[in-house]
């Protein structure tokens, strides 16, 4: 689906990235990997090369860095497709929001914030007819208690991804949000920061990991909890052309788990 696309994957050494960017490449992309472990990255371009495609270029890229983003987006140049799942701290879970400190509430946000907006800016400067995709979680509008500022955070990326589709749609551009629900493979076997995260929850509510991993993914009608592969199958359609009547929109990536 993507023969001739140009990708940037934010994030591509992580869980959820380094997959998208697998499958990016397995569609005929050329692939663009950016992220902040250089390693992490370069094992990712050697599984790419591994599948006898067009080898993926590497940087160290801290999205938060708006000039180190910039310059990276430049050094690419034109680009069709640009995905940020990059793995930021979306703020203390297990604990009362009136329990954290203000900046400790509204950092994740704006970091999220920050993230989205950097990368998505960078992109569309080069892009023309091309896809800008970003994730977020459910609790961007289903409020969870216990949860800190994660569904504020992912709020803030749905909104962003929505104003940037009206502003770009007269570029040709899309600008579409995947919103996930907790995928246990991320934490139990893919080695996502996702883990600590649930570990420390865990921890503050007095439950098992594995039974905080068990809920996160749980809720499914079909009976499985989300995988990476299923998000990044939906991703790589969105990134094509047969997805050109989508933008300005969040897409219900949950296996059901959320009810719209």
């Amino acid at each position: 689906m993507l023969e001739h696309k140009k990708a940037i994957v934010y994030g591509g050494g992580g869980a959820i990235g380094a997959e998208i960017a697998r499958v990016f490449a397995a569609q005929g992309a050329r692939v663009y990997l950016a992220g902040r472990t250089g390693s992490a990255l370069s094992a990712v371009a050697a599984q790419i090369g591994a599948l006898g495609r067009e080898p993926a270029e590497t940087s160290v890229v801290d999205v938060l860095d708006e000039v180190s983003v910039n310059a990276f987006a430049a050094q690419v140049g034109a680009v069709d497709i640009c995905v940020n799942a990059v793995g930021l701290d979306g703020g203390a879970q297990g604990m009362p929001l009136i329990e954290m400190s203000a900046d400790t509430v509204v950092g994740p946000i704006a970091d999220a914030a920050r993230s989205a907006y950097n990368t998505a800016k960078a992109a569309a400067v080069h892009m023309r007819d091309g896809v800008i995709i970003m994730l977020s979680t459910p609790m961007a509008r289903m409020p969870v208690a216990m949860t800190g500022p994660f569904g504020s955070a992912s709020a803030a990326v749905e909104t962003l991804a929505r104003q940037l589709a009206a502003e770009l749609g007269p570029r040709g551009t899309r600008v579409v949000c995947l919103r996930l629900t907790g995928i246990p493979e991320t934490a139990l076997r893919l080695g996502s920061q996702t883990e600590r995260v649930w570990r420390d929850a865990a921890a503050r509510l007095g439950m098992s990991f594995e039974e905080v991993a068990e809920a996160a993914g749980a809720g499914s009608p079909l009976g499985r909890p989300l995988t990476v592969a299923r998000v990044a199958e939906v991703a790589a359609f969105v990134a094509s052309d047969q997805a050109g009547a989508l933008t300005g929109t969040v897409l219900n990536v949950s296996a059901g788990a959320v009810v719209d």
